[in-house]
């Protein structure tokens, strides 16, 4: 239980990047939303955080040679899953489909065709995170999409607190003392016994990833009080 409350000190450490930033009028108009908001501090009570599931779908890995085709997003608010709050578009950029990731996602040259603009879709994701901690599954993929996508280096500073699903059932496993090796989104919520959903789909898997960190919560936290903290590091390390 010790190690549960162990202090979090790099989420203290990127607080004091982001005001040095903005101190030192080193940050761009595009990028003050994801600024202007103070980092919370790790023992921050979850119920009083803000919280978006997100989801990317794009052509390929690779932020510099492939393309983010859509997004899904949700708010979590006091360990709720706000399906009011549920938003998806496509970008408009049928150049970028290429075959071997229509198979899996489905999304073709013509489902493009009526997507909102790069600009625009970078604006509304500004938006919707500015100020709210970000659940992701995987977020290696969603982190390095979105810094292509601001134009900044890919060890580019973020002021972006990110919760990663994958990592946090790491941690759980790797607490038991078990060998998993799938940590895919589906495997992971049929272990729990959640529902199937349509998977490959930003919205749904937005929506997969928060009910997934919801129940991660409580398995974690079990019947104390979840804090920021805990949860950041159990996601940068992947170990309790």
């Amino acid at each position: 239980m010790a190690r549960l409350f162990k202090p979090c000190r790099p989420l203290v450490k990127m607080e004091g990047k982001r005001v040095a930033a903005l101190e030192g009028g080193r940050v761009s108009e595009e990028l003050l939303p994801l600024f202007q908001s103070p980092v919370p501090s790790p023992d921050t009570p979850l119920d009083e955080l803000e919280i978006l599931a997100l989801d990317f779908e794009t052509s390929g890995f690779d932020p510099c040679r492939d393309s983010i085709l859509s997004a899904g997003m949700v708010e979590i608010s006091r360990r709720t899953l706000r399906l009011s709050t549920s938003e998806h578009f496509y970008f408009a950029a049928p150049w970028s489909v290429n075959a071997r990731a229509a198979v899996v996602n489905h999304i073709t040259p013509e489902t493009l065709t009526d997507g909102v603009s790069f600009e625009q879709g970078v604006g509304r994701l500004m938006k919707r995170m500015a100020g709210k901690i970000v659940v992701v599954h995987g977020s290696a993929i969603e982190q390095g999409f979105l810094r292509q996508a601001l134009g900044i280096p890919q060890d580019g500073f973020l002021p972006v607190v990110w919760l990663d699903t994958l990592m946090l059932e790491r941690s759980l496993s790797s607490n038991r003392g078990n060998t998993e090796k799938d940590y895919r989104l589906s495997e992971i919520r049929k272990k729990k016994g959640l529902p199937a959903y349509l998977a490959h789909n930003s919205l749904a898997d937005s929506i997969a990833s928060g009910e997934l960190f919801l129940v991660l919560v409580r398995e974690i936290f079990a019947h104390a009080q979840p804090t920021l903290g805990p949860l950041y590091r159990r996601s940068l390390s992947g170990r309790p």
